[in-house]
């Protein structure tokens, strides 16, 4: 017997690529939507993607205002305070399981080049984490919670050229091997404590305003920049 085949709703859809728009800044933070442009691209009509943003409204990932429509929210550096400190408190509630998808997903972390591929890594192991749990009210609130929070990940990374840190997922595996479980909580908890300390300074810089350069228009730069590191 074949499983049956799931058919999402059309608002569900959009919904999913709108996201995947705003984390990966085609919709870039704090620009206007344009309802009817954004219908035609996705191919849909204009109700469910109304419907669709209604919905990232209210998980806090696009606002809306009488008389200017819907934009993308703005980065803050209130909203990663929030995010970073709320997801390892509710990821710790979940019941590890899958110890060795768990390497295996942690092994392509570490040779993964690009930040697209990375940041799913990392989110896959992430949600490896949570497949014994059954609370799928849970589930679904980390979802969100982790999506709002890869919209500046992805930035960051694309920006910086970072990789993302795997770690402290090899030190979470070891604990939950040997049963630790206040350890690789304190891991966790770690693990989620550092993006903060990243995405908080580079906020700051990209939120400051530009100053006019005192240098004559007129001239240019004889080569690449280099950046020591």
């Amino acid at each position: 017997m074949t499983n049956p085949i799931i058919r999402l709703p059309v608002r569900a859809l959009v919904r999913d690529r709108v996201i995947d728009s705003i984390v990966r800044g085609t919709l870039p933070a704090g620009a206007a939507i344009n309802l009817s442009a954004l219908a035609a691209e996705l191919d849909v009509s204009p109700t469910p993607l109304r419907e669709a943003l209604i919905e990232l409204e209210r998980d806090g990932f696009v606002e809306c205002s009488q008389g200017r429509g819907f934009s993308v929210c703005p980065w803050t550096a209130e909203e990663i305070q929030d995010l970073y400190a709320l997801i390892p408190e509710l990821e710790v509630l979940a019941n590890p399981a899958r110890l060795k998808r768990l390497e295996a997903i942690n092994a392509e972390l570490v040779a993964a080049a690009d930040p697209p591929r990375a940041l799913k890594l990392d989110e896959l192991w992430h949600s490896t984490l949570l497949d014994g749990c059954r609370n799928k009210t849970l589930i679904e609130l980390l979802r969100s919670l982790k999506q709002r929070a890869q919209r500046y990940e992805f930035a960051f990374l694309k920006e910086s050229g970072r990789k993302v840190s795997s770690a402290q997922h090899a030190g979470i595996i070891r604990a939950l091997r040997k049963k630790d479980l206040n350890r690789a909580t304190d891991l966790l908890r770690e693990n989620w404590n550092i993006g903060p300390r990243f995405l908080l300074p580079w906020l700051k810089r990209k939120q400051q305003p530009i100053k006019p350069s005192r240098r004559s228009k007129h001239i240019t730069q004889s080569g690449p920049a280099t950046v020591s590191v």
